[in-house]
């Protein structure tokens, strides 16, 4: 008896837990072990998800493959291009609900390539030769008002070149090329028919200096701001998010630290006006007060401690990791800021271009749906799954900080979550949140499970719980799944995106067992609100 009441307490903890994490709709492309999976963009009524594939036959050519989602994840069909011999897939974009996709015959610097662009109303596809460019090993590709736009490295300095794909015109963006020089971020601005280029350089003095540079796309500068005067002397920022234009205002959100020691002492938040003028609003530990709230409370205690005393001697308290913003959103009247605190461990290897935190090129996750860029860095295999290859660095995420911070600069609230000592080579960001009210979701995937963290109004609600991968269809299992292949990313208001490779077991109409490879895409949803706390379900 004692047994089966545990067992019954067991099944509704169990229920209880995976109620807040609901996979609603689920679409399916039927494949083989090992086929590479779909990318994924954001278009005005949903997704569109592509791939190139390996025909069957010994003979066979590459084809690429998409087809279009709508936000029920309902879909005319798999679509299918011929594409020319020996070439493959090294970079796309989207522009409104044309897809363009840059194509090269094999990896060097000096490929053929051409760019294929497909219209997803008529799905009607379009080639168009890139020619006469530079020579680079490509880290951007994109596309605005049928201008290609192409970022890379020559001789480890950076180069921007702007294709107009009707008149071919090429114009190399001037600025932009120099030593110990990186583009950090490159944000598209279709309202202006314009570029906006974060750029970070060191001067002779090793001192660094950030540049936010607006040009046209004929490669006219329009505008630049030199962000020359930062904090203390012995101060500098370290990592950054360039947000949208309001009204001819900019905002740039990131951390900073101690010149030249990766020292991270906080964040920042930096207001630019329409006339280039700028500011920056300063954070540190002592403006966090629950900062570590990720640990158990003794340790939690024991940090807190620590940053008094260095209050005290009137000392910064330093972050002990590297604190990365991942993600700004912004509402109203505030901000929500999303940082990963992360030990970067460089395990003998080195990455092309003296790659760090804090000079490593910051992609389009929004729109690119968690885009992970082994298609445009040298330093990854192209077209393979995104975690089959050998790093040399490890990055051990120790927490997920969250602040909300009103316009005027009050911080309103902040939190922690815990990552519970997980460990990957992974080199890109992987958590993703929604705000939805005053709810924030973290969501993120580790191995066969979805870890999710909840809170209300600053209120840690849960952390850190598991809950496994699921199909709508009852009637069917999961048999495997390739963890590498897993991605997972926030879509609209309370729903996410898992997608991947799995086997599928199910029984036909004769009651015998199928299998089936997939690619898959699933819809999910996040609820809070059938949480219930471990005293409440006693």
């Amino acid at each position: 008896m004692r047994t089966f009441w545990i067992l019954v307490v067991c099944v509704f903890l169990g229920f209880a837990s995976e109620a807040q994490v609901k996979f609603i709709e689920r679409y399916e492309v039927a494949g083989s072990p090992n086929d590479p999976t779909f990318e994924m963009m954001r278009i005005p009524d949903g997704l569109v998800s592509f791939r190139t594939f390996q025909q069957k036959g010994f003979s066979a050519n590459r084809a690429f493959q998409f087809f279009v989602s709508d936000l029920e994840l309902k879909t005319p069909g798999l679509i299918e291009m011929p594409m020319k011999p020996g070439f493959d897939m090294i970079g796309y974009d989207t522009d409104g609900n044309n897809l363009f996709v840059l194509m090269a015959k094999g990896y060097s610097t000096s490929a053929e390539k051409y760019i294929l662009h497909v219209n997803l109303e008529s799905s009607q596809g379009f080639e168009f030769p890139a020619e006469n460019l530079l020579n680079i090993e490509l880290v951007e590709f994109l596309v605005q008002k049928r201008k290609a736009v192409f970022m890379g490295n020559s001789e480890s300095r950076p180069v921007l070149q702007i294709f107009d794909l009707d008149s071919k015109s090429i114009h190399t963006v001037q600025g932009v090329y120099g030593n110990n020089t990186q583009v950090l971020q490159i944000r598209k601005m279709p309202e202006f028919e314009a570029l906006e280029v974060v750029i970070s350089r060191r001067g002779q003095y090793k001192n660094r200096e950030t540049s936010i540079i607006t040009f046209d796309m004929l490669g006219n500068l329009i505008r630049e701001i030199k962000v020359d005067q930062f904090g203390q002397p012995d101060q500098e920022i370290l990592e950054g998010l360039l947000l949208a234009d309001q009204d001819y205002q900019q905002v740039m959100i990131g951390s900073y630290g101690l010149d030249g020691r990766s020292a991270y002492q906080g964040m920042y938040i930096m207001e630019i006006n329409e006339f280039g003028e700028y500011q920056f609003k300063l954070y540190t530990l002592e403006d966090f007060p629950n900062f570590f709230n990720y640990l158990p409370e003794k340790q939690k205690t024991k940090r807190d401690e620590l940053v008094v005393k260095d209050l005290e001697k009137a000392k910064i308290p330093l972050i002990r990791n590297t604190y990365a913003v991942r993600d700004v959103r912004e509402v109203n009247d505030s901000y929500y800021v999303y940082f990963d605190q992360v030990n970067i461990v460089n395990n003998g290897g080195r990455r092309p271009g003296g790659w760090s935190s804090t000079n490593s090129y910051r992609y389009d996750r929004i729109n690119r749906m968690g885009y992970a860029p082994y298609y445009m860095d040298p330093f990854l295999a192209p077209n393979t799954p995104v975690q089959s290859y050998a790093s040399a660095f490890e990055y051990q995420y120790e927490s997920a900080h969250f602040v909300k911070v009103s316009k005027e600069g009050q911080v309103l609230w902040d939190n922690s979550a815990t990552y519970g000592g997980f460990t990957t080579t992974y080199p890109e960001p992987f958590g993703e949140i929604a705000i939805v009210g005053e709810d924030l979701y973290h969501l993120y995937a580790e191995d066969d499970v979805i870890k999710a963290s909840f809170f209300r109004g600053g209120e840690k609600v849960f952390d850190h719980l598991d809950f496994e991968l699921e199909l709508p269809n009852e009637e069917e299992r999961i048999r495997a799944t390739d963890y590498g292949t897993l991605r997972l990313v926030h879509w609209y208001d309370r729903y996410f995106i898992l997608t991947g490779l799995q086997t599928i077991r199910a029984l036909n109409s004769q009651n015998q067992e199928t299998i089936r490879e997939v690619f898959f895409i699933s819809k999910i949803l996040v609820d809070g609100d059938l949480y219930q706390p471990e005293e409440a379900r006693d």
